[in-house]
């Protein structure tokens, strides 16, 4: 579990594909990490009796390593990895404390991204140290068969994910330098939207795929929607951030004009591809960045496809709101701006009402999740097919 952790970790653009976007994948990692976590714990339990003791092994265990490790197998191999069993059972316990402490603070949202960000690569030198005690304690007689090349084959894979992760390879063939031209604040809404220039080597991108920006060099990479169409020959790529935490409330600052930044992208499959004439939009907050853009590409390049736009919002700037209708409106686009206190709930009976011909249509939303899954199983109900809902998983933890 945690060595395929840790190859979504470094994220595999040719691995996206097969699980539907790198934002489906971060919530696999999730889980990955939670089970492999469980699983751990519960070996620790069971392998040491009452899992209490030096190092984790009770007497019984100790004893059988000491032997192992004093009887020869004429394999070197063999006979070096016996020699490590001591030190292979006493560095697994610190290290699944460790573990619990690092998924406990990835875990709990109201911990600062910056310090979750910052702790989380201590995972990858746990896993170092679960990878030798699995490596210098598996039965040798394994080696030999199935279980052990399968055994091997996943330590290898883990472990040069999580050195590719602890030296900031990953993503180094993917990404590009870029200069910020021009950025907007909207004070209403707490947005700014941003175009920068790429400089760089950029692979283009679709409307609704995202990249990793990095704007602060101690804080890394952060996740960010983009909000334009691709050009080859203006290379312009624009995003649009909200202020939500403690690294994007300074965003006005770290995308002010003429700041050299670093993308990495694009990733994501939202990317409005399903052949169907029909679509429904539902944007929630900040969540209409992916149809921004592409209402950008659809007013220059006129397609075959029907749209209604529910862009539901608790905030209002009717400069923004104004864009949006102009970009809407050379899409050939139906909006529907729905302002919380003045219009109430956007549920799923209303889209019914407000669209006679949804049933034939694709959903495609961005925003809050707990508010997607909601008119996912509202529109089910009313008998749209769950495999025409599409949603993006904008949470990296």
């Amino acid at each position: 579990m945690m060595a395929f952790a840790n190859l979504l970790a470094i994220r595999p653009k040719w691995l996206e594909p097969a699980l539907d976007g790198l934002d489906k994948m971060y919530r696999l990692h999730k889980w990955l990490g939670i089970g492999g976590l469980a699983v751990g714990i519960v070996h620790w339990l069971t392998a040491t009796g009452d899992g209490h003791g030096p190092g984790g092994p009770d007497a019984a265990a100790t004893a059988t390593a000491t032997s192992n490790a004093t009887t020869s197998t004429g394999n070197a191999f063999l006979d070096w990895l016996a020699t490590q069993h001591g030190t292979a059972h006493a560095v697994a316990q610190p290290a699944l404390f460790v573990l619990i402490a690092l998924v406990a603070i990835a875990l709990i949202k109201w911990v600062p991204y910056r310090f979750f960000a910052k702790t989380h690569i201590i995972v990858e030198m746990v896993f170092l140290a679960l990878a030798y005690h699995a490596l210098a304690l598996m039965t040798a007689s394994y080696w030999a068969t199935p279980i052990g090349w399968l055994t091997a084959a996943v330590i290898a894979v883990g472990v040069v994910c999580a050195l590719i992760s602890l030296v900031r390879f990953a993503g180094v063939g993917r990404s590009a330098r870029a200069k910020v031209l021009s950025s907007r604040y909207y004070p209403e809404l707490r947005v700014v939207e941003a175009e920068l220039l790429v400089n760089g080597k950029w692979a283009g991108h679709k409307p609704g795929q995202f990249a990793f920006v990095t704007t602060d060099w101690a804080e890394g990479p952060h996740p960010f929607t983009i909000a334009t169409a691709w050009n080859a020959k203006d290379r312009r790529i624009g995003f649009i951030a909200k202020e939500l935490g403690d690294h994007t409330a300074k965003l006005r600052d770290h995308f002010d004009k003429g700041r050299k930044v670093l993308l990495e992208g694009p990733f994501g499959r939202f990317t409005f591809d399903d052949g169907k004439a029909r679509q429904i939009w539902v944007g929630a907050g900040i969540g209409i960045t992916p149809f921004v853009a592409k209402m950008r590409e659809m007013a220059k390049v006129k397609g075959n496809t029907f749209v209604d736009l529910f862009h539901t919002t608790t905030d209002v700037s009717e400069e923004g709101l104004s864009r949006m209708r102009a970009d809407a409106a050379a899409a050939g686009i139906r909006l529907h701006i729905m302002v919380s206190a003045r219009d109430g709930r956007l549920d799923a009976a209303r889209i019914v009402q407000l669209v006679p011909d949804w049933a034939t249509a694709s959903a495609w939303f961005c925003g809050p999740t707990a508010f997607g899954d909601r008119l996912l199983r509202d529109l089910a109900k009313a008998g749209l097919s769950a495999l025409d809902f599409h949603q993006e998983l904008f949470a990296m933890r």
